[in-house]
C-alpha cells in the first residue's frame, strides 16, 4: 500500500484508504473489508451521453480500461472517486460498483487501486478471492498424496461460521473441516470437505464466503473439496453430519496422529 502527503481525500473511502497505509497490518485488512460494500469506480472506454443507474444483467459485457504493471501484465484500474479516474484517464466513463461485486468480476487478474496516485493498493488475484471469503484455487504441479487429519488446536470460531453457514445453505448434505498436509511445500491449510448431489454450487460458495468474512483463519488458508454424497466420509471435524450418521469423526493415516 503506497502512501505520500499528496493527497486530499475527497470521501471516506478515501479517508479510510489514508488510515490504512499510515497504519499496520489489522488496519490494512480492516479497509479490504470495509471497501467491500462500498462504491469503487472503474473507468470506461466510452463516456455516456448523460449520468444514469443500471442493473448489469448476468453475463454484461463491460469494457474496462487496464493500466500496466513493471512485469508487463495489465491490471484492471479501480478508483476511489469519480475524480481518481479523470485523474487518470481524463475524460472517459465510469460506473460506480459495490466493491463486492467489482472483486467478483475482475478477481481472475490484477487490479491497481488508484493507479498513479499517492494512495493505492496493487491486489493480486488470490488476495481478492481471499477478501471475497472465496477459496482460492490451488493448482496441483503433480501427483501428490494429500496427507489429511484432525486438528489438534481447532479453530473454534471458524467451525461456528462454518456450521451455521452450512446449515442454512441449499444442497449440503454433509461437511467436515480437517487439517491438511501439503508435502510438495510443507504447508498446512484448513481442508473444508462439502457434500452435495446438487449441481449448483454457488450456494456453497456464497455460505463459505459469509463463513470466512472477518473469521479466525489461525494463519491458514481454506481449500474446499466439493464431493457426490456417495463417496466415503470425510475427514476432520464434522460441520454437517451426513443423514443416518452417528459415527465419531475419524482420522486418516499418521497425520492424524501426529494432530490429534
Amino acid at each position: 500500500m503506497t502512501s505520500s502527503s499528496a493527497f486530499d481525500p475527497v470521501n471516506m473511502v478515501e479517508r479510510q484508504l489514508v488510515a490504512a497505509a499510515n497504519g499496520d497490518a489489522q488496519a490494512q485488512k480492516a479497509f479490504e473489508r470495509f471497501i467491500l460494500d462500498e462504491t469503487l469506480f472503474v473507468a470506461t472506454p466510452e463516456a455516456p451521453a448523460e449520468e444514469e443507474s443500471r442493473v448489469l444483467e448476468t453475463d454484461t459485457m463491460v469494457k474496462l480500461l487496464n493500466v500496466p504493471l513493471s512485469d508487463g501484465r495489465q491490471a484492471a484500474a479501480v478508483f476511489t472517486s469519480p475524480q481518481r479516474v479523470y485523474e487518470a484517464f481524463g475524460e472517459v466513463g465510469y460506473m460506480g460498483l459495490q466493491g463486492r461485486a467489482l472483486f467478483e468480476i475482475i478477481r481472475t487478474g490484477p487490479a491497481v487501486l488508484n493507479p498513479g496516485q499517492s494512495y493505492g493498493v496493487v491486489w493480486e488475484p488470490d488476495v481478492m478471492t481471499a477478501m471475497l471469503g472465496l477459496p482460492v484455487q490451488r493448482v496441483v504441479q503433480k501427483d501428490t498424496r494429500l496427507m489429511l487429519g484432525s486438528p489438534a488446536e481447532p479453530p473454534l470460531d471458524l467451525i461456528e461460521r462454518l456450521k451455521d453457514a452450512f446449515a442454512r445453505a441449499p444442497g449440503v448434505e454433509a461437511a467436515w473441516l480437517g487439517l491438511a498436509m501439503w508435502p510438495e511445500d510443507q504447508t498446512q491449510t484448513w481442508y473444508l470437505d462439502v457434500r452435495t448431489d446438487s449441481p449448483d454450487r454457488e450456494p456453497i460458495q456464497r455460505a463459505l464466503g459469509a463463513a470466512m468474512d472477518g473469521a479466525d483463519l489461525q494463519g491458514r488458508p481454506v481449500d474446499m473439496i466439493v464431493k457426490p454424497t456417495r463417496d466415503a466420509d470425510g475427514v476432520g471435524i464434522v460441520l454437517i453430519a451426513p443423514t443416518g450418521s452417528t459415527a465419531a469423526p475419524r482420522k486418516k493415516g499418521w497425520l492424524g496422529k501426529l494432530f490429534g
